[in-house]
């Protein structure tokens, strides 16, 4: 039996992308080992969407050649769509494809192996024109289902190569939706986390009246369904129907990631973001009337282009006076192909280093304060794994990641009592003391007293 084993960077889609290539390998007879053993394949599923994601991918697949040399080394993913010549300069590369290969990479990966195929075998993202569906029935070792439900990007954000690596808009049908709902429900999952490249632009080609609230509305309907989350969406998407959707039932996780990515509305405007500072507070404010308690996530980027002090100061004052539950900071990448890398009047890399180490402090108090606020609370939670010492790790609905003194089956949601919050966003310990939360009326999400 041919061993195959996966490296996976990037977004949550990049890894949705990754069990669903392992479950097609699994299917054809394949074992799949962890990458830091010795295989026949190794598929290095790459990343973009900065310079160091390209060098993390490439770094990865110099490795597998080198772990095992007679293995044929695989490069997909956004950086092999977007910069195939660059990939092919790496000389452990065997094969490169892109990111709509991925849904025939079986096939590719034999035709190449009899040799039947060039080493570089890229259609091309943009030439497509209809939607990838990814039914994944079992996620090995995973307890939360991820369910891609859209494809594809064209915001065009002057600094963002994520358009040219993931292509037109597409949307899955929603009867089509709601059948894959209920498959992995039937299945047992727990937890189901909603996946696009544009997410919040769900709908928008297709011909019937639906968009992602009245799409979450449907699936809430799915019998059986404990959870679902959201992955992120843009500011300009949160509508008032959106808003009373995602905070008024308690299957919606109360967690929402929303990036911002600057503060200055000068910066805004030259990252074509189509809001300004005033209003993505004011749709933060909107969400935190409905849900105080609700974590909001966001991305920040420093030093873009021509980012002055006082551009800098207006960001971190926003971040300051928002209630964030955590912060994703990133000094700026310029990615070649995008509007922003012809831009002039760069910010040197020492200063985005400093930009960023305040934002990344503040960033860790405002995540550290968020999750004090829930010590001795009764948060539901999903148990992800168990631990060698007889501890496991549990997700609460509020993204509150815990570790508990007692071994539990992966897959349970169970009460935990949150007793300790550490500087980390991972370092919370917590204690289980109610096992029946399925069992009471309307436990979905939220905290009890």
């Amino acid at each position: 039996m041919k061993r195959v084993a996966f490296c996976t960077f990037g977004c949550k889609m990049n890894f949705h992308e990754t069990a669903y290539m392992e479950e097609q390998f699994r299917k054809r007879g394949y074992e799949i080992v962890d990458f830091s053993e010795k295989a026949d394949i190794y598929v290095v599923n790459t990343c973009t969407v900065t310079s160091v994601a390209d060098a993390k991918s490439r770094k990865a697949l110099r490795k597998a050649k080198h772990r095992n040399p007679e293995a044929l080394v695989v490069a997909t993913g956004c950086y092999s769509e977007v910069y195939p010549f660059d990939v092919e300069c790496v000389k452990e590369v065997d094969l490169i494809t892109g990111n709509v290969e991925k849904f025939q990479i079986v096939d590719i990966v034999e035709k190449r192996l009899k040799g039947e195929i060039p080493r570089l075998y890229l259609k091309g993202i943009w030439k497509e024109k209809r939607f990838y569906p990814l039914t994944i029935r079992h996620y090995e070792g995973k307890t939360r289902a991820f369910l891609k439900i859209q494809q594809g990007c064209e915001l065009f954000c002057s600094y963002c190569i994520i358009p040219k690596a993931r292509g037109r808009m597409f949307s899955e049908e929603p009867l089509k939706v709601l059948e894959q709902v209920k498959e992995l429900v039937d299945a047992g999952y727990k937890e189901i986390v909603l996946t696009g490249t544009h997410l919040g632009g769900y709908g928008l080609d297709l011909d019937e009246d639906i968009n992602l609230a009245k799409l979450i509305e449907k699936i809430l309907e799915v019998p059986g369904l404990y959870r679902l989350r959201i992955s992120s969406v843009e500011p300009i998407e949160f509508t008032d129907e959106l808003i009373d959707v995602v905070t008024s039932s308690p299957k919606v996780a109360p967690h929402l990631h929303i990036p911002l990515q600057s503060g200055s509305d000068r910066i805004l405007n030259l990252m074509r973001r189509r809001y300004t500072g005033k209003e993505f507070r004011e749709v933060i404010e909107k969400i935190l009337s409905k849900n105080p308690d609700i974590c909001i996530g966001t991305d920040v980027m420093v030093g873009f282009p021509g980012e002055t002090k006082e551009d800098f100061e207006s960001t971190k004052r926003l971040i300051e006076e928002i209630p964030f539950g955590y912060l994703h900071v990133f000094p700026y990448s310029p990615r070649k192909g995008t509007v922003a890398s012809q831009m002039k009047d760069s910010v040197s890399s020492l200063e985005k280093k400093e930009r960023a180490a305040i934002l990344r402090e503040i960033g860790k108090e405002k995540s550290i304060s968020y999750r004090k606020r829930f010590v001795g609370k009764e948060l539901d939670s999903l148990v992800l794994s168990s631990l060698e010492d007889g501890k496991s790790v549990v997700l609460s609905g509020n993204y509150i990641r815990m570790v508990v003194d007692e071994e539990l089956k992966p897959g349970e949601v169970v009460g935990v009592r949150l007793k300790e919050v550490g500087e980390k966003r991972e370092e919370n310990y917590g204690e289980v003391i109610n096992r029946a939360v399925l069992c009471n009326e309307g436990a979905g999400t939220g905290k009890r007293a």
